[in-house]
């Protein structure tokens, strides 16, 4: 498998991924992205999913994160 470019990384492990208050990180869990660029796309995705805008952190936290389409809580900006 190729080394991962500059700046990619998983969804579980990044700060700008958003699960339900009750959810744990794990690889199946669905969240949304809320990264600031990313926002009007209402990405709803799972711990497996990953990009180049990651930034290393904890995942946050608000109700409806999973739903379909998914509602973000962006006042962590």
């Amino acid at each position: 498998m190729a080394d991962k470019p500059d700046g990619w990384g998983l969804c579980k492990d990044c700060k700008w991924w958003q699960i339900e208050p009750d959810a744990s990180v794990q690889d199946l869990t669905l969240g949304v992205c809320i990264e600031k660029q990313l926002q009007d796309y209402e990405l709803r995705i799972s711990g497996l999913g990953g990009c180049n805008r990651f930034q290393a952190g904890e995942p946050t936290f608000a109700a409806g994160a999973s739903e379909a389409p998914p509602q973000m809580a962006t006042d962590i900006h």
